[in-house]
């Protein structure tokens, strides 16, 4: 007679409990680190390899199922008081609900608290100044060029309100998690001002300057040139600001569409 057992396993990062993703955050570090001097042929394997084992090991740990140790192909495991086999195939299918791991979460995410410190809002609704969005914001822009892990903990002690704050490797992964989840929220939320890049172009991460100017560009549009406003700007919501700014976005293309430069 065949084992029935059923298994419940989160199908996406907004089911995380903050549990299972503290421990989904310590196994993405654990597998890379363990993974640094393994050869592999290329980056697309060395991701295959390090997503299946994330997987692998987070359906175990929340699906209820031990391991009593590998067998033939598969694995002998417990549930309860039950002993049974699962195959190499069916622990594949049933990897497939967790392929989101692999993915940046489309909403924010995140730790409640790092370092005894609580977080803001997930979605930054409150807590989060237009001057703290340009600082986290220019931190995040600069990691995607040198992936310095120091500049995810200077955001954590923004988002935290925490000086010197005090991280672990997981917790440092989650200021990561979390932002791409703030970046695909903002960009859903206010499609004006943060247009994707053209499909058959290779986004290139900006330099410096170009940060700097594209904050004073934004500064000015809120400020309209008056720089005597600057402080009340920049003390501004951040969500309020942004709103501002793909209003303004919005009002520039319904202009440029209704007089073409010629």
């Amino acid at each position: 007679m065949a084992t029935v057992v059923n298994v419940n396993v989160p199908k996406g990062w907004a089911e995380l409990s903050q549990q299972q993703l503290r421990f989904l955050l310590t196994t993405m570090v654990t597998v890379n680190r363990d993974n640094t001097n393994v050869g592999f042929r290329s980056q697309e394997d060395y991701a295959l390899h390090i997503a299946a084992q994330v997987q692998t090991i987070c359906f175990f740990k929340w699906s209820g199922l031990t391991v009593v140790c590998p067998y033939d192909s598969g694995y002998l495991v417990r549930s309860g008081d039950i002993e049974f086999m699962l195959s190499a195939e069916t622990v594949a299918a049933a990897l497939s609900h967790l392929s989101w791991t692999k993915e940046l979460p489309a909403e924010p995410i995140r730790l409640d608290t790092v370092d005894g410190a609580n977080a803001i809002p997930a979605d930054i609704s409150s807590g989060l100044s237009f001057d703290a969005w340009l600082a986290c914001d220019t931190l995040w822009q600069r990691y995607q060029i040198c992936t310095d892990e120091t500049l995810l903990r200077q955001m954590a002690e923004i988002l935290y309100n925490k000086e010197n704050i005090k991280m672990t490797a997981a917790e440092t992964l989650g200021i990561f998690y979390w932002w791409a989840g703030v970046k695909n929220l903002v960009s859903a939320m206010f499609p004006n001002f943060f247009k994707p890049a053209a499909v058959d172009s290779e986004p290139t991460p900006p330099s410096y300057d170009e940060l700097r100017r594209n904050i004073d560009a934004q500064i000015r549009a809120l400020t309209k040139g008056d720089i005597t406003k600057e402080k009340e700007i920049l003390a501004l919501d951040a969500m309020r600001a942004l709103t501002e700014l793909d209003a303004q976005a919005r009002e520039y293309d319904e202009i440029r569409k209704k007089y073409p430069s010629k």
